[in-house]
């Protein structure tokens, strides 16, 4: 496989488990939520060995609040700009989407994530 082709996959791959955790967090489903995780952190490793990080931005744009979302999470250290206001936007919406993208606006203006 091709890197260009790799990349895609694991931004595809990334978006998949991102849809998959916010189903298992509104279904209270801890360990199948925590076994997305495991995978967004391996796929998001993979992408900034692999040069891949631009390719996962453009789903910050992604219609689906929860693949933007965890797109923003995941790539706030990078683009802490982009991201945020990601996270603001997604801020206003309701259910766990809003909620846990203010939480997660929170704790970066916090300090609790480090540059």
């Amino acid at each position: 496989m091709q890197p260009i082709e790799r990349q895609e996959k694991l931004v595809q791959w990334f978006a998949k488990a991102s849809l998959a955790h916010a189903q298992a967090i509104e279904e209270m489903a801890e360990f199948e939520a925590a076994a997305q995780v495991t995978d967004l952190n391996r796929y998001f490793a993979a992408l900034k060995k692999e040069g891949g990080i631009d390719r996962l931005l453009a789903l910050l744009d992604h219609p689906d609040p929860a693949v933007s979302g965890m797109v923003a999470v995941y790539c706030m250290r990078l683009e802490p700009k982009r991201c945020s206001a990601q996270l603001k936007k997604l801020s206003t919406l309701p259910g766990m989407i809003g909620f846990r993208a203010e939480a997660a606006l929170k704790r970066w203006e916090a300090g609790e994530w480090s540059l």
